[in-house]
Order: structure tokens, then C-alpha cells, then sequence
């Protein structure tokens, strides 16, 4: 053994084809600024950590904690309100109108529904990822320059932890592909974090791929993305390693360019104008952007769960935790990502602090608080160690870790299993509409003579549960979704495409003299769904002038009308 390097402290490095030869004497052959760390940070780790039988008990475990934090069974049984609706419907086109009936879903999300045999299950898709984000959070945690692996541990399960036990999840139980917009951010600063511990062109073309992977299942790739080689080319610029520089950004522009071309060639297409007015108020200005925040702040301080200075306590923990530990890109990264997402905002590009849309934002911050209370608890363990000296550090830091995300679960207790609808507290659109039941209830009763009328929210749902009827694509159309669905063989139904009074009254006009010229005998049936605002009261302001009967119960009733 080279007695020189066996006796030379960690931070030092013996460049190869170089003599570093000293008796009793650590000669430096080539020191580094990247080897040389701050006076306080710890003793770097030079093992990697490999995954271990523990490693893979607490993940399972993890895992197992969702049904008893989630409410799958609801999730997977409940009925497709609009917005998942045309989602939904999207899988029963011939898959080459998939880059169409994608509209603003990403194609690969929109393809993976496509795998899932029961069409009325497809919420295994974000469920899923419901899944691999626990998973990626506990590799966040883990991936860290700890003391011992027992210590790591303990960090990637309050990482996993503090992101399962984020309110913000319970409501992300839609078809939507906001929970892999989290699943991919967080597995992208795991990656950086992966890289950044020990460098190599393979690791940076493992995080290339998993971005040209992440970008068609996930738009906020193109967020993440420059987050993660800019603070990668970043931190190894100011360290002066010239040639890592020039292999990150040689790779960065790959992964731009795959980015670009797929946004370009595919996603470009779901950004129309009716879609921009829709989001227009979550671009605030410059001179609007104080009180926006403010605003946003608060709306989503019940999903957040804990109040406005513990989060951000945690997030200033959380990030020097990766500094000292050993990864300045990781906590680069993490710092660049909301100033990302605030220029986006204002640039009109991407919703600000919108619950849906930042719902990667939300989750990727509870993983770095997540790992500000494993810094913490990690550091008082070592403290509290001098007065309990047989207790393991890694048991302390699991006790402290268990009280403060105990008290954060408890905190938030109301939010688990939560249902759609929890009086006093949150409710989602999942669990106030059922178009479902009434497409069924009107296929059971109605007679072949019949008419039935519906809201154009109604329609979408209407044509996916009507699984025997034939649907074909209207294309381009212009409504958010950038598409319309027709079907040849329900010529007796009537659709309002409007949501005022005068739009509601002529199509009841339409389907009560379409119902006159049929039979005598003819019924009219209504289907409603997602009335909100201004709607409400048009309806029922076109529907006093008719005799209106409802024959079923629930959230979304189904009426017969008549001539009053």
C-alpha cells in the first residue's frame, strides 16, 4: 500500500502519474478548490451509498403508508368530472390522434393511460406516481454525505415522510399529471445530487435521459431541467474544473434541445387562446407581484400545513443541509427553482403559485424541508450524544425526527383519507360532480324517442361513460381543451355549448321541439354537470319557464322537462 495516501486526510487528492511520497509527511501533489470544504462542514463520506436490506425495508414500508394516508379506494372508484373527462375520453380515439386529443397533457402521460385495462381505473396512472415520488424523496434524503448509513436513513425516511404527509397530496387524486410533474422534479435533484458526488460523463448522460424521459410525461421538465445544469455548470465553474464545465454543458444543450423539440413538435399544440384566457390571471405584472404572492400564500397555506415561518425555517435548513453535506449544486438548484418559476409568471409562460400547476413546486419544497428536519435532527442527535453516550446517534436523530413529523401529521390529521369533500376543511371538484350516474340512469330509462340535453361541461363525460355509442374527433375547436368529440349515433342529443340564460334557453327551445317532432310521446331529459358561477343562475332562470322534475338524487341530479 502507498503508505503516502494511506496516511493523508480525505480532502486531500494525489493526482494520478504524479509522486506524492513522504515519510510520516502527507505531500499534496494537486489540491483542488472543489476539495476543499468549509472549516465547519462535515468529513466527507467517500463511500457511496448502495442500497441495503434496510434501505429496501423502509421503502416498502413507505409504500404501505399510502393507502393508509390516501383514500385509494375513492380515488379509483370515483367518477371523472370534466377536467378528467375529455383525459378520460382521449383513450378511446385510435392512438393516431393521440398528439391531438393530448391537448395540454403531456403525449407520454396521455399514452400511459393507455395501459391501464379498466377505463374507469385509469387513476392508477397518478397514483403511481404518487408512489415514485415517496420513492424519489427517500433517495433525496439518502443520497447525502452522512456519518453512517443508519443516519442516511433516517434522512431519506423524513424526506419520504414529510412529502407523503403534505396536504397538498390528498388533493392530486385527479387525472392529471400534476403528481408526475412532482414525481420528475424531485427525481431530477436526486439526480444532480448523484452527479455532483461523483462526477462522470455516464451520470450526466443518465440525468440527460431521464429529462428526455421526464419532458413527455411531465411539462415542468422544462422548468427542473435548467434548474439542474445551471447549477451544476455553475458550481463547477466557480470551482474553476474547466473540462466538467464544458461535459455539463455540452450536456444541458442536449437536453435543451430534446426539451425544445418536444414542446415544439407536441406540446406547443395545447397552448391556444382560449387556454391563455383562462390562465391569464396567474401572470401577474412586475408592479402586481407583492400582493400576488400574498394572495397565493394564503390560499395555499391549508395545503401546506404548517405556517408561513416553520416552512420557511425549514427550507433555509433544508438547503444548508445540502451544503454541508457536501452538494452546492443540489442546493443551487433548489434555490434557482422558485426564481425560475416566479420569471415564468411574470413572463406570462407558466401559472404563478397556482395549486394545480405548482403542484411539483409544493412537493419538491416539502422534500427539502423534509431534509432540513433530518439536518436538524441529525446535528441535535450529535449534541444531545455528549449526555446519552451508548445511544446511537441514527436513534436519536430517528426519535427527533418521529416527535416534529409526528406533530406535523397530527397538525394536518383531518387532511388523510381524505375523500373529496371533508366539511369545514377542503373539497374538490372529484367529489361534487357525477356524470357518470346520470349518463346510466338516462341509457337505463330512456325511450328510443327521447331527447336528452346537456351543459357542454356534461358532454365530454357523457360521451365516455356512453361506452356503446360511437365517438368521433372534432379537430381543431375552440375551447380550452382544443377539441370537441361528436357522436353519430345520438342524433337525439342536444348539447348547450353556451353558459348564459339566452344559450341555455335556446338549446331547451331546440330539445323540446327535436323531442315534438319524434313522438308525442317524446321525454326530455337534462344532464348537468360543473355548473358554477354566473351558470347557476342562468339555469335556473331558463328552467322556470318549464315544469321541471327530478328523478334522481345526489350531487348532479338528472331532470325530465316538459312545456309548463
Amino acid at each position: 500500500m502507498d503508505r503516502s495516501r494511506a496516511t493523508c486526510p480525505e480532502w486531500v487528492r494525489v493526482t494520478p502519474g504524479r509522486s506524492a511520497v513522504g515519510i510520516g509527511t502527507c505531500v499534496v501533489a494537486q489540491l483542488e478548490p472543489a476539495d476543499v470544504g468549509t472549516a465547519d462542514a462535515p468529513v466527507a463520506v467517500t463511500r457511496r451509498p448502495r442500497p441495503t436490506v434496510r434501505d429496501i425495508a423502509a421503502v416498502a414500508v413507505l409504500l404501505e403508508l399510502i393507502p393508509v394516508v390516501h383514500d385509494v379506494r375513492t380515488m379509483l372508484s370515483a367518477p371523472y368530472w370534466v377536467d378528467e373527462a375529455w383525459v378520460a375520453l382521449s383513450v378511446r380515439f385510435p392512438l393516431g390522434d393521440l398528439p391531438v386529443t393530448t391537448s395540454s397533457s403531456p403525449i407520454g402521460w396521455s399514452f400511459l393511460l393507455r395501459l391501464v385495462p379498466d377505463t374507469d381505473q385509469l387513476r392508477l396512472v397518478p397514483l403511481v406516481f404518487h408512489g415514485l415520488v415517496v420513492v424519489a424523496a427517500y433517495m433525496f434524503g439518502r443520497s447525502l454525505r452522512w456519518a453512517t448509513p443508519g443516519r442516511g436513513i433516517v434522512a431519506g425516511t423524513a424526506c419520504a415522510v414529510t412529502v407523503l404527509l403534505l396536504p397538498a397530496q390528498q388533493v392530486r387524486h385527479d387525472l392529471k399529471q400534476y403528481t408526475a410533474d412532482a414525481a420528475v422534479a424531485v427525481a431530477l435533484l436526486v439526480l444532480v445530487s448523484w452527479t455532483e458526488h461523483s462526477w462522470s460523463r455516464r451520470r450526466l448522460g443518465v440525468l440527460t435521459a431521464v429529462v428526455a424521459v421526464g419532458v413527455l410525461v411531465s411539462h415542468v421538465t422544462a422548468i427542473v431541467a435548467p434548474c439542474a445544469f445551471g447549477a451544476l455548470m455553475l458550481t463547477t465553474a466557480i470551482r474553476r474544473q474547466w473540462p466538467r464545465l464544458v461535459e455539463v454543458t455540452l450536456a444541458g444543450l442536449n437536453a435543451g434541445v430534446i426539451v425544445t423539440a418536444v414542446y415544439f413538435g407536441i406540446s406547443a399544440r395545447g397552448r391556444n387562446e382560449a387556454m391563455e384566457r383562462y390562465w391569464v390571471d396567474s401572470f401577474p405584472a412586475p408592479t402586481e407581484l407583492p400582493g400576488y404572492l400574498g394572495r397565493q400564500f394564503e390560499l395555499l397555506s391549508p395545503v401546506v400545513g404548517a405556517p408561513g415561518l416553520v416552512v420557511t425555517g425549514l427550507l433555509v435548513a433544508g438547503t444548508l443541509t445540502l451544503l454541508r453535506r457536501g452538494r452546492p449544486a443540489t442546493a443551487t438548484a433548489v434555490t434557482l427553482l422558485p426564481l425560475v418559476v416566479v420569471t415564468l409568471g411574470i413572463a406570462g409562460v407558466y401559472p404563478l403559485l397556482e395549486l394545480r400547476t405548482s403542484h411539483f413546486l409544493l412537493v419538491t419544497m416539502a422534500a427539502v424541508a423534509g431534509i432540513g428536519v433530518a439536518g436538524l435532527a441529525d446535528r441535535a442527535a450529535v449534541l444531545a450524544r455528549r449526555g446519552l453516550p451508548r445511544v446511537r446517534p441514527a436513534v436519536l436523530a430517528a426519535g427527533i425526527c418521529a416527535v416534529l413529523l409526528g406533530a406535523f401529521g397530527i397538525g394536518n390529521s383531518r387532511w388523510y383519507r381524505f375523500d373529496g369533500n371533508e366539511s369545514g376543511l377542503y373539497y374538490t371538484a372529484v367529489a361534487v360532480t357525477d356524470v357518470r350516474s346520470a349518463t346510466e340512469y338516462v341509457a337505463r330509462n330512456r325511450a328510443p324517442n327521447d331527447v336528452v340535453v346537456l351543459n357542454s361541461t356534461a358532454w365530454y363525460g357523457f360521451a365516455f361513460y356512453s361506452e356503446r355509442d360511437a365517438v368521433e374527433l372534432v379537430a381543431p375547436y375552440g375551447n380550452t381543451v382544443g377539441w370537441w368529440v361528436a357522436m353519430p349515433t345520438r342524433p337525439d342529443a342536444v348539447v348547450v355549448t353556451g353558459h348564459d340564460t339566452t344559450a341555455i334557453r335556446a338549446g331547451l327551445r331546440q330539445a323540446l321541439e327535436l323531442a315534438g317532432r319524434r313522438d308525442g310521446d317524446a321525454r326530455v331529459w337534462v344532464i348537468r354537470s360543473h355548473v358554477i358561477g354566473e351558470e347557476v343562475d342562468a339555469w335556473r332562470q331558463a328552467l322556470a319557464d318549464y315544469r321541471v322534475e327530478l328523478v334522481t338524487e345526489g350531487v348532479e341530479p338528472v331532470a325530465l322537462i316538459s312545456q309548463g
